[in-house]
């Protein structure tokens, strides 16, 4: 960076520009705000995540909240008013499709917030799974269904391979030749699948927006299917017992669906110090619907589809 900033002056001096600067010291006057952090998925019982962000002498401190005082309805209804002791709001409960939540919450020194979202209906699908190679399979989807317009909702379509312990290792790569799918995420490989797919791909899923799932007819996708990882330290291949893979089909409300993308594009928009780049780089915003805070308060609904690996196919994936 110390090169490019001194080529910059280097070329000012040449054309004999120069500029006076009264620089004053910078005066952030950012208040002390309540963040507010929750998926409700139909599929879970509720979990709503409170932290603050408070100014110190240092800049700013991130930390987990208690003792505030919480409201969350649905459609009118309370599912709970009163003081949460804890950093995390927990019900026993689960959120319904197509209702609509409010949530608001106070702490002392502290602007009161809010935040509203509808759960979108489910869109469901067939899905039909096939082993492509020793490490990948290919799935097809079809007979998309279900009320898309009643939230503009979006779909987000990505892949697993699930372990003994039913953790989720993500498919980074999905191999799709389909113009109805977002291009925000897609590369161009060398490697052809297959001449129905070609080579581009999707790093960790797939998004078609709202204006074009009634033109859905099909999705075909290979996707690898990771068996492990080869640990230095012990010079050896260490494997994973993959007993099933998944296709998630999420249908992400408006404000999940802003959320995600804007969570994406600042998470791939990367500027490393001695890249000349970083003297024009430009933050993006993730998307907040927090009034008066910061964070997230969002629904979506997902189908998940399994598939078995039969066990005498399980171990191409750990050789």
């Amino acid at each position: 960076m110390q090169k490019v900033f001194l080529l910059i002056l280097v070329l000012c001096t040449m054309v004999s520009c120069t500029v006076d600067y009264d620089m004053k010291p910078a005066n952030i006057n950012e208040p002390d705000r309540i963040v507010v952090n929750s998926f409700l998925n139909p599929d879970k019982p509720v979990r709503v995540y409170f932290f603050t962000v408070n100014r110190t002498d240092a800049g700013f401190a991130y930390n987990a909240a208690k003792n505030l005082q919480v409201r969350l309805t649905e459609n009118g209804d309370v599912l709970f008013d009163g003081l949460c002791a804890d950093s995390v709001l927990n019900l026993d409960y689960h959120p319904k499709e197509s209702a609509k939540y409010r949530i608001e919450v106070s702490l002392s020194d502290h602007e009161p917030v809010w935040a509203e979202t509808t759960i979108p209906a489910a869109i469901a699908c067939k899905v039909r799974a096939e082993r492509f190679n020793y490490n990948e399979m290919k799935y097809f989807l079809s007979g998309f269904e279900g009320n898309y317009t009643e939230t503009n909702s979006s779909l987000y379509i990505s892949a697993y391979g699930v372990v003994n312990n039913d953790t989720l290792l993500e498919c980074s790569d999905l191999y799709a030749t389909n113009i109805l799918i977002d291009k925000i995420n897609r590369s161009n490989g060398i490697e052809v699948k297959d001449k129905d797919i070609g080579s581009a791909y999707y790093e960790n899923f797939m998004r078609v927006r709202n204006m074009n799932i009634p033109l859905l007819d099909s999705i075909l996708f290979i996707s690898y299917v990771n068996g492990g990882y080869y640990d230095y330290n012990l010079s050896e291949y260490v494997g994973f017992d993959i007993k099933y893979t998944l296709v998630k089909v999420i249908t992400a409300g408006p404000e999940y669906d802003r959320y995600y993308r804007t969570f994406y594009r600042q998470t791939v928009n990367v500027v490393y110090d001695d890249d000349i780049s970083a003297i024009v780089y430009q933050p993006i915003q993730v998307y907040c619907n927090i009034n008066n805070g910061l964070g997230i308060f969002a629904g979506l609904s997902e189908s998940n589809y399994y598939f078995e690996i039969p066990e005498e196919e399980r171990t191409p994936y750990n050789n």
